[in-house]
């Protein structure tokens, strides 16, 4: 529950299909009428046997905190197990679960009887037609629904005792070509009948289609009907008789479920519910009814309009997707998807991993949606900063959160869908339509899709340059001591020289007193240990654009523009040293001896002159320093 709002989380599969935004688009509206919110979780593609896909993510963004029922459409997935494991995943949480089209244990359970409604269209053909002389096109051979189908045909026949045998039914697939294939076979086999059945509506229609091309008249001389009760039975001429639950219907039988589960407690039980026939002409009768609500022309519009839009969207996301990949910074990455107006009423969330370019692209890294998450993208967001004149700034959001501002978008239905990029999830997207629109469901695997390639391509260069940078930083840093190595420094040298101008140069030469005690006495560990130290320290005293480098065994050397405080070097050096023998508590005291050479005006010595400057100042210091002790 989400402040005076319950919260139900309808998991689906494939929302660009028109049944599925259909139901969507009823369903928010019946939950609304009960105080009831729509979330809704999409799988743009059916997962496979492995559920823990990096799309399915997505339904992991339900949590028992504020979610109060969740609806599974489970014929959708055409996988039982993955939605099995779902349910019961849920049910673990103490959430009350619906099932919509499979009978999972310990749920509600809507049967939709597809079987009982294609008796019902078979027997309308069979009993109100007469027709004997009957073949039927199934689906896939051997798949459960085209079985279901092909009984219930059977079983119609033999009520009203009509001989069956196996020659009269053919395999469609459930799609026009292997449909149309199949009458070719029965008119080149002289075998077409008076009338044909087909599993669906998509076969129906290709069917009908075809036969008044080859001027065989429907249902003149071949009565057709289909099944689903798809939109397209209404463009065909004739129209196609078929037979389906209507989103309408079904909305209300889950919205009251729904109702009941909140009023009177959750309860485990199976809901029947049948298809409707829908009477047109394919099938010979005359009715006007549908016809009169179907304009052709205004499909057929529409349908052009949706398929050039489909291809100029596909087109500037295409170059949206290649802006993204070459922005330096993530704010312009925000800018580039605004840009041409696509992503409106929509957040996108990252995983914080996928903002850091050390983490391999590929690495498997944890599924779930939680713990620290990043706000790459918000359009509502974004319009409102630049109403006032300013930049919107990607920022890191608590997991937990889900989006931000949940409670400004609560009127709306919710919807999510998972990013990820070879197979490993990325964050996703949510979004939030004021209104309903069926383009804007097309539109959501579209821009899904070109994230998942642009935010992975981009990750993958982000890494790529991360690897480079290491590669060259090894090439130019000493393992040991994190100084220039002599390759590094040579690097950087050059660059000093370049901007020194007139002015002259310090160079700080320092080098370890007794390394070679205190590595035959404690070991070569504790020699590198000394040597880092002393490195760090001297790095560490040193002005900020100071080159420092270890190019001996205990040589290190530190170059840089005089500033006036190199004189105080060596003191601040033996400084730092005394700090890390007190906090290092090592049976040894770290000591370096140090010599400091200022360079005339303008003098820019090579690297070989700096060596042979350094070689002086060890030997003078090491010579001071012997005197000392001596005296």
């Amino acid at each position: 529950m989400i402040g005076k709002y319950k919260i139900a989380a309808l998991c689906i599969c494939r929302i660009q299909d028109r049944e599925c935004f259909e139901l969507i688009h009823e369903l928010d509206g019946q939950l609304g009428n009960i105080g009831c919110r729509l979330f809704v979780y999409n799988c743009i593609s059916r997962p496979d046997k492995n559920s823990s896909s990096a799309e399915t993510a997505v339904f992991d963004l339900i949590d028992p905190s504020f979610c109060d029922v969740v609806i599974i459409q489970s014929d959708r997935f055409g996988n039982y197990d993955f939605c099995k494991a779902l349910a019961q995943k849920y049910r673990e949480m103490g959430l009350p679960v619906i099932s919509l089209g499979e009978n999972i244990s310990d749920c509600i359970n809507f049967e939709y009887r597809r079987g009982d409604g294609f008796a019902d269209i078979v027997s309308h053909m069979v009993k109100y037609h007469g027709y004997t002389n009957i073949h039927m096109i199934a689906g896939v051979k051997g798949e459960y629904y085209s079985d279901e189908r092909i009984k219930a045909f059977r079983n119609v026949l033999s009520e009203n005792n009509i001989p069956f045998d196996d020659s009269m039914v053919s395999y469609g697939d459930y799609w026009s070509v292997p449909a149309i294939d199949a009458v070719k076979k029965l008119i080149k086999e002289n075998r077409l009948p008076r009338a044909i059945v087909c599993a669906n509506d998509h076969m129906a229609v290709a069917v009908t289609n075809y036969l008044q091309d080859q001027g065989i008249s429907v249902p003149d001389d071949v009565a057709i009907t289909g099944f689903d009760g798809i939109e397209t039975i209404y463009s065909a001429d004739p129209t196609v008789s078929s037979s389906g639950i209507y989103p309408l219907t079904n909305a209300k039988e889950i919205c009251h479920a729904v109702n009941t589960i909140f009023s009177e407690g959750y309860a485990v039980k199976n809901i029947p519910l049948f298809p409707e026939l829908i009477i047109n002409e394919s099938c010979g009768c005359k009715s006007e009814k549908h016809r009169m609500k179907f304009n052709s022309s205004v499909s057929y519009n529409e349908l052009m309009n949706k398929f050039y839009r489909f291809q100029d969207e596909n087109i500037i996301l295409s170059n949206v997707s290649e802006r993204i990949q070459q922005c330096k910074s993530f704010a312009d990455i925000a800018d580039e998807m605004r840009k041409d107006d696509l992503m409106y009423a929509m957040t996108c969330v990252i995983k914080s991993e996928c903002i850091d370019e050390s983490i391999n692209p590929e690495e498997k890294i944890q599924m779930r949606f939680r713990n620290k998450m990043f706000v790459l993208y918000d359009s509502d967001d974004i319009d409102l900063k630049k109403s006032v004149g300013e930049k919107f700034i990607p920022y890191n959001m608590d997991g937990r959160d889900i989006i931000p501002n949940m409670n400004g978008f609560i009127g709306r239905c919710l919807i999510f869908t998972a990013l990820s990029y070879l197979g490993v999830p990325m964050g996703y997207t949510c979004y939030h339509f004021s209104s309903y629109i069926p383009s804007n469901y097309y539109k959501i695997p579209q821009t899904v899709n070109m994230l998942n390639n642009a935010l992975g391509g981009l990750r993958n260069l982000r890494h790529q340059h991360y690897l480079l940078n290491k590669v060259d930083e090894i090439s130019r840093i000493d393992a040991l001591t994190g100084l220039f190595n002599r390759h590094g420094f040579l690097i950087e040298y050059e660059n000093i020289l370049r901007g020194l101008g007139s002015n002259s140069l310090a160079v700080i030469m320092c080098d370890l007193d007794g390394l070679k005690a205190i590595n035959d006495k404690y070991g070569h560990d504790n020699g590198d240990f000394a040597i880092k130290n002393t490195a760090q320290a001297l790095k560490r005293v040193c002005p900020p654009n100071a080159a420092c480098t270890r190019f001996g065994g205990d040589e290190i050397m530190a170059v840089f523009p005089c500033c006036g405080t190199e004189n105080n070097i060596r003191g601040m050096l033996y400084k730092e040293l005394d700090c890390v023998n007190e906090r290092s508590e090592k049976p040894y005291k770290i000591a370096a001896s140090v010599g400091i050479y200022i360079t005339q005006n303008g003098e820019k010595p090579s690297f070989d002159e700096l060596i042979r400057y350094s070689d002086k100042l060890m030997y003078e210091e090491k010579k001071r320093r012997k005197t000392l002790r001596t005296n």
